[in-house]
């Protein structure tokens, strides 16, 4: 073969392998090093490990007792009650109360249940896993209705010192009639708009406890030793 013709040939077939290789493309990556990072692991779990006793150790500690199954149940329920009455109770020990005063809570904001059997640290951390701190809103009688509105559309929300009948709220010890304003106790989450209870934002004067839900909660279980079970409805 002459050297043009072996020239064209390798010209011919060069371009071929061009055409045929156009649309190959070859992507690489670093190799990841699986010992490497399992040994990183590994040191990552021993130095959590302390601290992770510790934490199972503080939330094993059995804080109280039940003898039903507490459940979220709407329009209301025995857990829905529990929660109410004890932010209630604990903030109105040493209160003379001269105005209505009820709690207001939110269904969402209870994540779990307790069950019968002993109570311990951690189910009270699981059933209100948030911050949220108790701040008392004091509104004008006339959010009342906005009030009684909300809870129908929502089909029932956790009270306390209150009744609700065919949509209408009646305060414990007051006649309605006779007063210009009453109080809520709640949480900031609600108080600025959480869950959508924009009525709170007619507020005439609100007073910020700084006080955990969740201390409250544990702090009311501990004094009751038995959780109190109220599975009457309060809305009806």
């Amino acid at each position: 073969m002459s050297k043009i013709k072996l020239f064209i040939s390798l010209f011919i077939i060069g371009a071929g392998l061009s055409a045929c290789t156009r649309y190959l493309y070859i992507k690489t990556a670093p190799q990841i090093k699986v010992e490497k990072s399992t040994k990183e692991s590994d040191i990552m779990n021993d130095l959590i490990q302390p601290y992770r006793k510790e934490l199972d150790e503080k939330m094993n500690i059995e804080v109280a007792s039940s003898n039903a199954n507490f459940v979220v149940n709407r329009p209301s329920s025995n857990l829905m009650n529990w929660m109410a009455d004890v932010v209630f109770t604990n903030q109105t020990k040493n209160v003379k109360m001269s105005k209505p005063v009820f709690c207001l809570l939110n269904t969402g904001g209870i994540r779990s249940s307790i069950g019968i059997g002993p109570v311990y640290l951690g189910d009270l951390y699981k059933l209100m896993p948030f911050d949220n701190t108790i701040i008392w809103a004091r509104l004008p009688i006339k959010e009342l209705e906005s009030i009684e509105l909300y809870l129908l559309e929502t089909g029932g929300e956790p009270i306390s010192n209150i009744t609700i009948t065919n949509g209408v709220i009646q305060f414990n010890g007051f006649d309605k009639t006779e007063t210009e304003d009453f109080w809520v106790i709640t949480s900031d989450y609600l108080y600025n708009g959480g869950d959508h209870m924009d009525f709170f934002q007619k507020s005439i004067e609100t007073v910020e406890t700084n006080k955990l839900i969740r201390d409250v909660v544990i702090e009311e279980a501990k004094i009751q030793g038995q959780l109190i079970n109220d599975e009457n409805s309060r809305i009806k």
